[in-house]
């Protein structure tokens, strides 16, 4: 198989300053998975909506308050309502994935369920009013995830673990997915957050009041998640799997994204830089 999906450097397309010009990063919706879009609107950080047959579910809700209408947009243009979702479930709590939930929230009606880790909450209550780098607003949570029980929405069973590192509460996700016109079911896969860098570093955690082993549970946690059996990756930023060169021009063809390999490359990648900066440190 063609490898064609694989973690990206990041370049200066995707960097924060597509909040100022956020028209010019604008990308269509499109398929990711038989029930399961990308209705980010923006080449930087996806945003996943899924219909589970009773309702609809939000992963996190776009890269910054400006780009709001590019998600409400697209959700209208898979065919749904955005007043129909009755839950948002963040992956964890950075502005870049989150600076929307309140607005979003607001616009879908007061029995939208707002979900997080509870790690993750007390991470957002002390940054709810940050402006920079990242937008971050003083949404109200009211639910949190239970690892070790699954979230049954419809035709779902929304499987939640934490892998701490990026954030304290970065939650990933995994659920099945079934083509009702082709019988075929699909394991799917959101980790919500792989990036590495000095926040991982002992001296940074311990500077944050964190755990300064975080960095080695984090190595440890992706190479134990690389062995679950992935069909479907959905990457929290697009660069993580190099999506918008293979977004294809049927924007409702998923079979693009199905690629077992991709899962265990990312996860993998990511464990192998964790602890190459890890070591350097030790030295």
């Amino acid at each position: 198989m063609e490898k064609k999906f694989y973690y990206a450097p990041v370049g200066d397309r995707l960097g924060f300053d597509s909040m100022d010009t956020h028209w010019e990063h604008a990308i269509p919706e499109y398929r990711n998975a038989p029930h399961v879009w990308n209705v980010g609107g923006q080449d930087n950080v996806a945003v996943y909506l899924l219909d589970t047959g009773d309702g609809l579910v939000l992963f996190d809700s776009g890269l910054s308050p400006e780009t709001q209408y590019l998600v409400v947009d697209r959700i209208w243009r898979t065919g749904h309502d955005p007043r129909e979702i009755k839950k948002i479930f963040i992956t964890h709590w950075h502005g870049d994935h989150t600076a929307n939930v309140r607005t979003l929230s607001e616009l879908i009606g007061p029995e939208v369920e707002i979900w997080i880790s509870r790690e993750d909450e007390v991470e957002h209550k002390k940054h709810a009013e940050d402006k920079t780098p990242m937008y971050v607003t003083p949404y109200k949570v009211t639910d949190f995830y239970d690892n070790s029980e699954p979230i049954v929405m419809g035709k779902f069973e929304i499987h939640t673990r934490l892998c701490l590192g990026h954030t304290p509460g970065t939650t990933v996700f995994f659920f099945e997915d079934t083509d009702e016109e082709t019988g075929k079911t699909y394991r799917v896969a959101l980790h919500g957050g792989i990036g590495v860098g000095k926040q991982l570093l002992p001296k940074e955690l311990k500077k944050n009041g964190l755990d300064p082993l975080m960095g080695w549970v984090y190595v440890k946690t992706c190479r134990e998640l690389s062995e679950i059996p992935v069909d479907i990756t959905l990457c929290s930023h697009l660069n993580q799997g190099n999506i918008l060169p293979n977004i294809p021009k049927d924007r409702n063809d998923y079979s693009v994204f199905v690629a077992d390999y991709l899962w265990r490359d990312l996860l993998l990648n990511r464990a192998d830089a964790a602890e190459k900066m890890l070591l350097e440190n030790e030295k």
